[in-house]
């Protein structure tokens, strides 16, 4: 990935750091821009709390003195770009402590190739994380349970050789013969490249995943067992947390399977779990007959809270050089249609940058762009759309609803739902539908 000097005043780079799927590391690159003074801290104490956490300090200054019998498993949401993986990760840095939990981060969208992630293949990255952090931390343990996975996943002769010849690594054998199936998930590259597509190696390991799942799970939690054991005698953790950061480019179908159709797959897991859903699915989990008692959902900025709009400029600035690209004020006018969605933030500076083509744009020429945005978003409307958004009401549990929500054409805050401020002119100049 290219190096920036930020705040960049190149035109060609302000475009692209201001992209929406630009992913820069936040903290390394000091871009990272603190919203708890204007989002509220509530969730994470919440979340923490749920995690048996005693709240009455910051998370960094807790403990984790209860543990309850059961498995924990959290549901975490938001809106696209609302910074979901942002604050997984700063949970994961809070977590992640031998006082609290020894905890192992998984990025679908990072760590596989997530076009080809099928919902079985969940399971296999379990097994593929927990020998990962094994490995990293000295940890011996659950080696029984894990050869019983690798003799039922992996002893075929196909699966064996395609691994060897792709890994390109001297892998041992066990005493009975056989592919070490430590050695390989050690390297977790090769597993990535392995399960990317419907290949020969993939196709076996899936087959019997589906075929077989509660027996694998089985395995996977005789193995937690044995971990967790270890994790706590090492002072590692007092427990262990998974945190699994999914993806909205995830197909729909990878989540209805784990939660919504066959969610007692992720409850029989003897692990404690954070997992982010997309917006849509969280509430059609929320209506689903099986319920997760844990849902969180990242609240939205409300721009009329004190700071807000010093904060959301802050995270451009930190970016671009305002003085370099904007006429005063088009950065506060570029903020207001963000509806204080980060995402849609950088998607309408961005516009205006490129709208300009880099030169310095006026608030005429801000107001432009942002009208084109929207009516890109309005165009994509249909009459059922537009029937629900000038009625005000909008019912969760209809489809259309939760379709708004995933387009970002409503916004939740804190409870409430509002048509996005890009369409305001849009909907209301609207006439009744038949």
């Amino acid at each position: 990935m290219a190096t920036y000097n930020y705040p960049v005043t190149n035109p060609f780079e302000a475009r692209r750091v201001t992209e929406p799927e630009f992913e820069p590391d936040l903290f390394s690159d000091n871009l990272y821009v603190d919203l708890d003074s204007v989002r509220g801290e509530e969730f994470r104490q919440s979340i923490a709390f749920d995690l048996n956490i005693d709240t009455q300090a910051s998370i960094q200054q807790s403990q984790l003195t209860y543990q309850s019998d059961d498995y924990i498993k959290i549901i975490f949401s938001g809106h696209r770009g609302c910074g979901k993986t942002t604050e997984l990760k700063r949970l994961y840095a809070d977590l992640n402590d031998p006082s609290r939990y020894a905890t192992i981060y998984f990025s679908i969208e990072d760590e596989t190739i997530y076009e080809g992630f099928q919902p079985t293949d969940l399971f296999v990255w379990i097994i593929i994380k927990l020998v990962e952090f094994l490995d990293k931390h000295d940890v011996r343990a659950g080696s029984l349970a894990l050869e019983r996975l690798r003799q039922q996943l992996l002893t075929d002769v196909t699966v064996e050789d395609e691994i060897k010849t792709g890994s390109q690594l001297e892998l041992s054998t066990q005493a009975g013969g056989g592919f070490d199936f430590w050695g390989w998930l050690k390297f977790g590259v090769q597993a990535k490249a392995v399960m990317a597509d419907e290949n020969r190696t993939s196709t076996k390991i899936r087959e019997q995943v589906r075929q077989n799942t509660l027996s694998v799970i089985q395995q996977i939690n005789a193995a937690l067992i044995d971990i967790r054991s270890a994790v706590k005698a090492q002072h590692k953790g007092r427990d262990l947390l998974f945190i699994i950061d999914g993806s909205e480019k995830l197909k729909f179908e990878v989540y209805e399977y784990l939660f919504l159709k066959n969610s007692h797959l992720i409850r029989e897991l003897g692990l404690n779990l954070i997992a982010a859903v997309p917006i849509d699915t969280y509430y059609r989990i929320m209506d689903a007959v099986v319920y997760f008692p844990n849902q969180h959902i990242i609240p939205m900025v409300k721009l009329d809270k004190p700071n807000a709009v010093a904060c959301l400029k802050e995270i451009i600035r930190r970016r671009v050089d305002e003085t370099t690209f904007f006429d005063d004020g088009v950065l506060d006018l570029c903020v207001r249609y963000s509806g204080g969605c980060v995402r849609q933030l950088l998607q309408i500076v961005n516009a205006v940058i490129r709208k300009t083509r880099g030169q310095k744009a006026s608030l005429a020429e801000a107001g432009i762009a942002i009208q084109e945005l929207g009516r890109r978003m309005y165009e994509l409307l249909d009459n059922e759309h537009l029937t629900i958004l000038k009625s005000g009401v909008y019912q969760t549990g209809e489809a259309k609803v939760r379709e708004m929500l995933f387009q970002l054409v409503l916004l939740k805050y804190n409870g409430h739902l509002m048509p996005n401020p890009l369409l305001d002119s849009f909907v209301a100049s609207t006439p009744p539908q038949p």
